[in-house]
Order: structure tokens, then C-alpha cells, then sequence
């Protein structure tokens, strides 16, 4: 389902499992780089607690083409994954369902 798709189905907002889901799914891919539960200076990575919670498919783009010093993970992560992903991300981590 792409992302757009899945915001317009959930009014914007995310289930709990969604982004648990995601969650668990940053933890394994993204963490590294942009720190644990999105916590970081923002100094040499993007800080994702930033990012625009109505640009989901800016968010899918950058993932899946890579930006700046960030790879691409269009070979590495499923639409599934990036969909529990931008849940995650597009809820500031859960505080903001």
C-alpha cells in the first residue's frame, strides 16, 4: 500500500500496531544512524523527530532513493516495512496518535 494511501486510510492517524511495527522495524534498519527512539543532535543526520508529518511519500522517496550520506533501501526493505516505518516516523514515535 503506498504510504499516501495508508495516511488517507488512517485519517493521518496510526494504530498502535502500526507503529510498534515500525518501531521495531527503525530499531533493526534505522537506529544506527538516526539513534535510538529518533534521538539525536541532528548534527550530521537528519532528525526525524522534524520530519513533516503530511509528506509521506517525501518520506518513502528518501528511503527508497537514499539522500545526502543515506543510502538507498529500495533493495533492503519491503512497502510493508516502509509503511510500519513512515507509521512510526509520521507519529513522532507513537507520541503523537
Amino acid at each position: 500500500m503506498p504510504l499516501s494511501t495508508l495516511a488517507q486510510a488512517t485519517g493521518g492517524r496510526f494504530e498502535a500496531a502500526q507503529i510498534e511495527a515500525g518501531r521495531e522495524q527503525f530499531h533493526r534498519t534505522c537506529s544506527q544512524c538516526h539513534g535510538r527512539n529518533m534521538v539525536n543532535a541532528g548534527t550530521t543526520v537528519y532528525d526525524l523527530r522534524k520530519f513533516p508529518t503530511d509528506q509521506a511519500e517525501r518520506f518513502h522517496q528518501s528511503v527508497v532513493q537514499g539522500k545526502g550520506n543515506m543510502p538507498s533501501f529500495k533493495d533492503a526493505l519491503t512497502p510493508e516495512q516502509l509503511a510500519v516505518l513512515w507509521a512510526y516516523v509520521g507519529s513522532r514515535g507513537g507520541k503523537e496518535n
